[in-house]
């Protein structure tokens, strides 16, 4: 989790493709980018293919799952990964601060206690991640 400069509260890693830029290196960039961590293992990759035409290249993976906003002040589309990643965390990344990890059971707790201290677009993934680690364990 961080807490960022443009979104108010807590959010996720977010930000926008390059032009052409596969989802897979906007994640590695990304996470770079805002926390300094570098991802080990993407979940799903096993998934991924391409097709490489002379003309066109074209990526299809199964990530952890996709959002859409429906209404609200934002008109957005976003993918979720579940990454193993290791390094040292930056207070202050691009665009992001006080990267962080946090437990959890007790993202679970500030979720149902405070769930205004999250970014609106970001919640409903959280609730899918926590929905799915539950059944996990």
């Amino acid at each position: 989790m961080t807490t960022s400069t443009r979104l108010g509260g807590y959010h996720d890693i977010c930000k926008r493709l390059e032009p052409f830029e596969s989802l897979l290196q906007a994640l590695h960039r990304e996470v770079r980018e805002e926390t300094g961590l570098q991802v080990q293992l993407v979940h799903g990759k096993e998934t991924y293919l391409t097709t490489n035409l002379p003309d066109s290249n074209v990526e299809c993976i199964e990530p952890f799952a996709v959002y859409q906003t429906i209404r609200g002040n934002i008109d957005s589309m976003g993918v979720y990964f579940r990454c193993t990643a290791k390094g040292e965390l930056l207070k202050r990344g691009d665009g992001s601060l006080d990267a962080q990890w946090v437990d959890v059971w007790e993202l679970n707790n500030q979720i149902i206690e405070s769930p205004e201290s999250f970014s609106w677009v970001d919640l409903a993934g959280l609730k899918r991640y926590l929905s799915s680690w539950k059944n996990e364990y």
